[in-house]
């Protein structure tokens, strides 16, 4: 419609506008003659003729447009569109009605949602315990390495503080001041001495560590001091009436056939069965060796043909000491029925200097003893 009232308007605007020429020319030129004003008629008639045929169908146009909208539905989807649009506003919101289905469902969601906010929970739980457990490991590793080395440190010490006090003690005055003015310090040593040498025996129940070890030269030099408190009368006394000091007698006895059979061995074998032969010259210690079972730790030494001859020597030592005016007939029993008498027989007859001497010697002991024992 737009298009057709354009060209209208510039066909009018092209009629003035020669209109005005005409008029122009008319008045400029009086001398025209009428066969131009017959064709100006002739002009004017045509695009009067065209103006009624543009009218005409402007007419046409303006009548057929409507029902052109009509056919085509156009109004009666945006009259929908529009009802559609205003019902959807207008319509009020109503709940969904709950049924026990929905309920259900509700149920689980919530279930859902709460064991999802759980696991997130536990999740971050989990991460802090094992952030904790990291730095617990980190400080426990660090402690192992202090104490590690608060330890060897510790071991260390007592190596060199033992060795200096082994070697002050082979001096019999300073055992008796000792003895004099520290008696409850040298319970506390005997009870060290008990507690440390059972903690290496368990250590070291196969092999012993090489004599330069720190371990093993704190261990022999506190077994070397207990011996050299032996080897007098009042320290003889001392270890056999204190506590710490007889359990220590009595662990000797017993471990002493489960040391290995090893280098490193032989010089505390040496320094226990010193001990018990000191110890065998206090009446006391004697019946306290007897209670201990001593028959069966000096067998064991006596049958093993490994050992040097030197720790076999010390062991006819021990048992020369023992069966000395032996009268009890318990002792002189058990002593009968525990050691090897074929194998010191054996000894006394191979006139190995002094160890066949000593086996002689305690073979006439316990002939000597035998008398003391009832008739059967």
């Amino acid at each position: 419609m737009q298009l057709i009232g354009q060209e209208s308007q510039e066909i009018i605007i092209y009629i003035d506008a020669k209109f005005d020429r005409v008029e122009m020319d008319t008045n400029a030129n009086a001398y025209v003659d009428e066969i131009n004003l017959k064709d100006e008629e002739s002009l004017l008639i045509s695009v009067n003729d065209m103006l009624s045929t543009v009218q005409s169908n402007m007419h046409n146009f303006i009548r057929d447009v409507p029902r052109a909208l009509i056919d085509s539905g156009l109004d009666f989807d945006v009259d929908k569109l529009t009802i559609t649009d205003i019902e959807e506003i207008e319509r009020p919101t109503h709940p969904k009605p709950l049924t026990k289905q929905t309920i259900r469902q509700d149920a689980e969601d919530n279930k859902i949602t709460n064991l999802e906010l759980e696991c997130e929970r536990l999740r971050a739980q989990l991460h802090q315990q094992t952030e904790a457990n990291k730095m617990t490991q980190r400080e426990i590793e660090y402690m192992k390495e202090q104490l590690f080395n608060q330890s060897a440190y510790c071991t260390s010490l007592g190596a060199v503080l033992g060795n200096l006090t082994w070697r002050a003690s082979r001096f019999p005055e300073i055992v008796d001041v000792w003895l004099t003015a520290f008696q409850h310090k040298i319970g506390e040593l005997l009870s060290i001495t008990d507690g440390s040498f059972d903690a290496f025996m368990k250590t070291y129940r196969t092999a012993f560590p090489p004599t330069s070890n720190d371990e093993y030269q704190f261990i022999i030099s506190l077994v070397g001091i207990v011996t050299n408190i032996s080897a007098s009368p009042e320290g003889r006394e001392f270890l056999i009436t204190n506590p710490n000091g007889k359990g220590f007698m009595r662990k000797i006895v017993s471990l002493m056939p489960t040391l290995p059979i090893s280098q490193g061995s032989l010089s505390i074998k040496r320094l226990m069965l010193m001990t018990l032969y000191n110890v065998s010259m206090n009446e006391t210690g004697l019946l306290h060796l007897f209670d201990s079972r001593i028959g069966d730790a000096l067998n064991y030494y006596l049958r093993n043909d490994s050992l040097p001859g030197e720790v076999q020597l010390l062991c006819l030592r021990v048992l020369h000491s023992i069966t000395y005016n032996l009268t009890d007939p318990k002792c002189i029993q058990d002593l009968l029925t525990s050691l090897p008498i074929d194998k010191i027989e054996n000894i006394a007859a191979s006139n190995k200097n002094e160890m066949s001497s000593f086996a002689k010697q305690v073979i006439k002991n316990l002939k000597n003893s035998q008398k003391y024992l009832s008739p059967n």
